[in-house]
Order: C-alpha cells, then structure tokens, then sequence
C-alpha cells in the first residue's frame, strides 16, 4: 500500500472518522462542567469554548474571552482522519 492508497478517503475511513471526530468529541464536550471559568474541550486539542462568565458580586472581573479556536479544531480533524486511516490499514493488515 502506498501514500495515496493510504490517504485516500473511502467510505470505511469516513465513518470511522465521524464515529470518532464527533462521537468522541461530543462526550467530552456534553460531560465536562465548568463553572467559574471558560475553557477549551475537545480531543485532542480543545476547541470548543465551555463554561461560565460567573464572577462574585463584591469583585468587578471581567474574564477574558474564550473563543472557538479554528487552529485547533483543524488540527483535531487532520488527527482523527489520520487515526481512522491507520485503524483501517491496520484492519486490512490483520484481515489478509
């Protein structure tokens, strides 16, 4: 198997890649509570802003704004195609 073959999207990879990018992705971001801060979640590299804006009343705190980092979440989709490639070539390995 060469690069190409190895790289090229199938049907199989692209499954396996939803499964995991989303699957993955949506049970940590659904679980994971956070109050009195803002963070990034995601798998591997957080992406995905989380929690609160929530400061006491008897100081003025202005948290900094945590937004949707498109870097990261760029990154995690290369990363999970990547291990869905390799999950599959595996497979086909271990089949013949």
């Amino acid at each position: 198997m060469n690069w190409k073959e190895f790289f090229k999207p199938t049907v199989g990879k692209i499954i396996l890649f939803i499964v995991l990018m989303g699957g993955l992705n949506y049970l940590i971001i659904s679980t994971i509570h956070v109050l009195d801060a803002r963070i990034l979640i995601g798998l591997p590299l957080g992406f995905y802003p989380k929690g609160s804006f929530y400061c006491p009343s008897t100081t003025t705190c202005v948290p900094p704004p945590v937004e949707f980092s498109w870097f990261n979440f760029i990154f995690d989709i290369i990363f999970w195609y990547l291990i869905s490639c390799l999950i599959i070539f595996i497979y086909r390995k271990v089949k013949k």
